[in-house]
C-alpha cells in the first residue's frame, strides 16, 4: 500500500508539473501574441501617423500657398489706381470682330474694364477669326502693360447660341433633360467648353439655373431644364462640365422672373418665401454644392416676401444675407444689364444703380454698352466721401483678379527682390500658338458633333 502512495505521489507530482508546464507554455503564447499584436498595432499606428502627418503638411502648404496668392492679390489691387481698380467691376460690351480696338482712353491710355461680353455681331465668321480676334485682346493688354479682361459669351444652347454655326450644335436646356442622359449631356457640355476654351472665352454666361412654374414660364421658355429636381440635376452636370474644362460658369437669374421680360418692365414674384425656397434657393444651394460655379447672375426682379421694394441685385437680403451667408457663395456676383429697361423706366438710372449694386454686394456691373468711364466717374466720387464703399470696390476687385488667376488669364509666380527676399506676384499669362489651338478646335468640334442628337 505504501509503494501504491510512493507512486502516486510520483504520478501527481509529474502531472502536476506538466500541467504547470502547459500552463506557463500557454501564458508565454498568449503574451508573445500580445506583443506581436502591440508590435503590428504600434507600426500601423507609425505608418497611419506618417500619412496623417504628410496630410497636414500638405494642407499647411496649400493653406501657405493660398495665403501668399491672397497677399499677391491684395498688393496687386493696391497698386492699382482707383479708376484701375473699379474698372475691373465691370463687364461691358466692344467694338468689332477682328482686330481689337479700344473705345475709351483716358490720359493717352485705354481703359480696360474687367471683362467683355461678347454679342452676336463680336462673332467673327471662322474659328481662326474668332482665335484671332481674342488673341489680339490679349496681346494689346500686354504691349500696353494693362490688366488682361476675361471674355464671356452666352452660349446657353437652344435659342440662346452665340457660336451658332462655329462650335457644335447645343440644344436647348429642356431638350438635354428631356432627351440626353446624365452621361450624354456631361459629354456634350465638355466637348463645348473645350471649344469655347480654344477660342479664347474664358465665362460662360450659362447655365439658367431657375425652375419652370406657370410665373415664369412663358419667359424662360425652353431656356430651363423643367422642374427643381431636373434643374438641381442637370445643371449641375453642365457646371461641372464647363468648370473642369477651364470655362467659368454663371447660373442665373437669382431669386428668378417672372413672365415679364426684364428688358421692358419690372418682374414682380408675389411667391410665398416657402416656395422661392423650394422653386429657387434650393436648386441655386444644389447646383452651388455640386458644381462649384464660378459666378451668379443676379435678376432685376422684386420679391414681395423679402425686400420687395427694390429689385435682387439690390437686395441686401438676397445677396449679402441669402447668397454669401446661408448659401456661403464664395464666387463672382454679377448684376444683370444695368441699361434694361426694367430699372431705368422704374427710378434706377445706371448712376444710381451702380451704386445700389456695389453696396447691396454685387462683384461685376454688367453694362450692354461698349463705355463705361462715365459710370466710374460716380463710383470715384461716392468712394472719395465714403471709406466702406472704396473698400467695397476693392473686395470686388480682389475676386475678379482670384477668377482671373483661377482661369490662367493671369498668374502667381516667385520672384526675388534686390534685397534678395522672395515675393509672390500677379503676372500675366501667354496665350497659346493660335495655329496649335486652330487644329485642336478642329478636332474637338468633331467630337462634339458626334455628342449631338
Amino acid at each position: 500500500m505504501d509503494n501504491f502512495c510512493m507512486k502516486m505521489n510520483g504520478i501527481t507530482k509529474i502531472v502536476c508539473a506538466a500541467a504547470v508546464a502547459l500552463v506557463l507554455a500557454g501564458c508565454s503564447r498568449k503574451q508573445n501574441a500580445e506583443e506581436a499584436e502591440k508590435t503590428t498595432q504600434s507600426e500601423e499606428t507609425t505608418e497611419m501617423s506618417a500619412e496623417e502627418i504628410a496630410r497636414q503638411e500638405a494642407e499647411a502648404q496649400a493653406q501657405k500657398e493660398a495665403a501668399e496668392r491672397d497677399a499677391a492679390i491684395t498688393a496687386f489691387v493696391d497698386s492699382l489706381s482707383f479708376r484701375e481698380a473699379a474698372s475691373q467691376l465691370f463687364l461691358v460690351n466692344l467694338q468689332g470682330n477682328e482686330d481689337f480696338a479700344p473705345v475709351e482712353f483716358e490720359d493717352g491710355r485705354a481703359m480696360i474694364p474687367g471683362g467683355y461680353i461678347f454679342f452676336s455681331f463680336n462673332v467673327a465668321s471662322s474659328p481662326e477669326k474668332i482665335i484671332g480676334f481674342t488673341d489680339s485682346i490679349a496681346s494689346y493688354c500686354e504691349e500696353n502693360a494693362l490688366v488682361p479682361p476675361y471674355l464671356s459669351i452666352d452660349q446657353e444652347g437652344g435659342l440662346v447660341n452665340r457660336l451658332r454655326g462655329i462650335t457644335s450644335s447645343v440644344p436647348s436646356c429642356r431638350t438635354i433633360a428631356a432627351n440626353y442622359s446624365e452621361a450624354e449631356a456631361a459629354e456634350l457640355y465638355e466637348s463645348q467648353a473645350r471649344q469655347l476654351s480654344l477660342l479664347g472665352f474664358h465665362l460662360n454666361l450659362a447655365p439658367v439655373t431657375e425652375a419652370a412654374v406657370d410665373e415664369n414660364r412663358e419667359f424662360l421658355g425652353t431656356r430651363s431644364y423643367g422642374d427643381a429636381e431636373t434643374v438641381k440635376k442637370y445643371a449641375a452636370i453642365a457646371v461641372r462640365a464647363y468648370q473642369k474644362n477651364g470655362i467659368g460658369t454663371v447660373l442665373k437669374h437669382f431669386p428668378g422672373n417672372t413672365n415679364t421680360d426684364p428688358h421692358s418692365g419690372l418682374p414682380e414674384i408675389k411667391a410665398t418665401d416657402e416656395l422661392l425656397s423650394e422653386m429657387v434657393v434650393e436648386p441655386f444651394r444644389a447646383v452651388i454644392q455640386n458644381g462649384n460655379p464660378s459666378a451668379i447672375l443676379m435678376s432685376h426682379a422684386r420679391t414681395s416676401a423679402h425686400d420687395g421694394d427694390k429689385p435682387a441685385c439690390f437686395s441686401h437680403y438676397w445677396i449679402s444675407d441669402m447668397l454669401r451667408g446661408e448659401l456661403a457663395f464664395q464666387g463672382l456676383i454679377f448684376s444683370d444689364d444695368i441699361f434694361m429697361a426694367a430699372l431705368e423706366k422704374n427710378g434706377y438710372p445706371p448712376e444710381k444703380a451702380v451704386i445700389l449694386a456695389i453696396e447691396a454686394g454685387v462683384d461685376c456691373i454688367m453694362l450692354s454698352e461698349k463705355r463705361f468711364t462715365s459710370v466710374l466717374d460716380v463710383l470715384e466720387k461716392k468712394a472719395t466721401e465714403d471709406s466702406s464703399f472704396l473698400a467695397r470696390i476693392k473686395e470686388s476687385a480682389r475676386r475678379v483678379i482670384r477668377f482671373k488667376i483661377e482661369s490662367n488669364i493671369l498668374g502667381v509666380e516667385k520672384a526675388e527682390t534686390e534685397m534678395g527676399e522672395t515675393i509672390t506676384k500677379i503676372v500675366p499669362v501667354a496665350h497659346k500658338n493660335a495655329q496649335e489651338r486652330l487644329s485642336a478646335f478642329v478636332l474637338e468640334k468633331q467630337k462634339g458633333d458626334s455628342c449631338v442628337k
